[in-house]
């Protein structure tokens, strides 16, 4: 099985390569898939008729959904993480701490800024974070973890005095954020030409395997919308959590940005 994971990641053209969300958010959902899968590949029947009362995934079709569907994304899964640490490895990655330091302050950052707009009012500071977490959804490499901690300093800086003590939060952590940005910069411009060729590779085998795992949990949820399309509360098991928040923060951001010229013209034509 593994082998056959390989190949078809081997064989994906270069214009599919890519992480539609993060890396953790994807490993993550896909383990939930795996279950959905294990869960729901069978029908339901009924004991006394042994008529059908619930469909299952197997009616989507072995060659759709082959039957080992679940263990290929639990597979994959772990391919990925192991991936992802051979990536590291190849970056020079030898602070850990370091590291994990600045993962922790990233989600630090957001979660206050997140309590301090959620003031049931959409206005532009949450378009601001709308638009930071778009740009930001990948921090699994050096340089998106820096991006990262340089774009939510940079929001969290205009707020600085409002956020300080604001659930404990020490603002000092907004200026450790540029620092920790600095460091992951000078860390990657440092690495030797042969160190950056294996860090590269390294970097497309892990996007590769992703993607390859990506494309197993896509073929799982769409099987589950149509097999389970008399079955709302079913098929939203299936559905993507992440993705229904992005769509959310998106129609929020473009509601916000329509708002004023709305007022406008509800004004001019008065």
């Amino acid at each position: 099985m593994l082998e056959t994971l390989h190949t078809q990641a081997q064989a994906l053209a270069t214009d599919v390569i890519g992480l539609r969300q993060p890396l953790h958010i994807l490993t993550g959902e896909a383990i939930d898939v795996a279950g959905f899968f294990s869960r729901y590949h069978a029908p339901l029947l009924d004991p006394a008729t042994d008529s059908v009362v619930r469909p299952g995934l197997a009616s989507a079709g072995k060659k759709r959904l082959p039957a080992n569907t679940g263990k290929r994304i639990l597979a994959l899964v772990d391919e990925v993480a192991a991936a992802q640490k051979q990536y590291l490895l190849s970056a020079d990655v030898t602070d850990v701490t370091q590291l994990e330091r600045a993962r922790f302050v990233v989600s630090e950052l957001t979660a206050v800024l997140e309590f301090l707009f959620d003031d049931g009012v959409e206005d532009e500071r949450d378009a601001q974070l709308a638009r930071a977490r778009e740009v930001n959804d990948d921090t699994s490499t050096l340089l998106g973890l820096a991006a990262a901690l340089t774009d939510y300093a940079s929001l969290a800086d205009h707020y600085r005095d409002e956020l300080d003590g604001l659930g404990e939060f020490d603002a000092t952590t907004i200026d450790e954020a540029k620092a920790l940005a600095t460091t992951l910069r000078e860390r990657v411009a440092k690495r030797s030409s042969d160190s950056k060729k294996k860090s590269t590779e390294a970097l497309e085998w892990r996007n590769r395997l992703a993607t390859v795992l990506a494309q197993e949990v896509a073929n799982v949820r769409a099987a589950a919308r149509f097999v389970f399309r008399h079955h709302p509360s079913i098929r939203r098991e299936a559905a993507s959590a992440y993705e229904r928040r992005v769509r959310a923060a998106r129609q929020r951001a473009s509601a916000n940005a329509s708002a004023p010229s709305s007022t406008t013209d509800a004004t001019a034509d008065a």
